[in-house]
């Protein structure tokens, strides 16, 4: 018996199902990319599809791989902020900026940490978050949008 295969294509991407002999469900890979189809089996509890179930599988799919390919173009576009802003105000004013975290609530398993960034010039920008690192690039991408 030949192994089935079915093949979608979107935005050059190909999603590869195929059927084992003598097996009802079947799997899926990204065609010429192991990385993302590593990425895409370690995201989704459902490895394996009935036939009938392919094109919802197909849908769910390519909205996990836009929804990572939007997120690493953004990061590819735009460094990390908090490192950009350092650069930029180090360049404008030849000092540093002055990170501080200022508060800290809830419970320690689930805190909302506030940090501060501070200019040499004395502008002040706060932010939230649920760790120090997101609180930080809230408050650079703050300082970012004003510079």
């Amino acid at each position: 018996m030949k192994q089935k295969m079915k093949e979608f294509n979107q935005n050059g991407i190909i999603l590869v199902f195929y059927q084992k002999p003598e097996d009802e469900k079947f799997s899926f890979l990204v065609k010429d990319n192991e990385e993302l189809t590593e990425q895409l089996l370690n995201s989704v509890s459902t490895k394996r599809v009935k036939e009938k179930d392919i094109k919802y599988a197909v849908r769910g799919i390519f909205e996990k791989i836009e929804q990572n390919l939007l997120i690493t173009k953004n990061q590819t576009e735009m460094n990390n902020p908090i490192v950009e802003l350092a650069e930029r105000v180090q360049r404008k004013f030849r000092e540093s900026i002055v990170t501080r975290v200022i508060g800290k609530e809830g419970a320690d398993h689930n805190p909302t940490i506030t940090v501060e960034i501070e200019f040499p010039d004395g502008r002040i920008y706060r932010a939230r978050g649920i760790n120090q690192k997101i609180a930080k690039q809230k408050a650079s991408e703050k300082a970012l949008a004003e510079l």
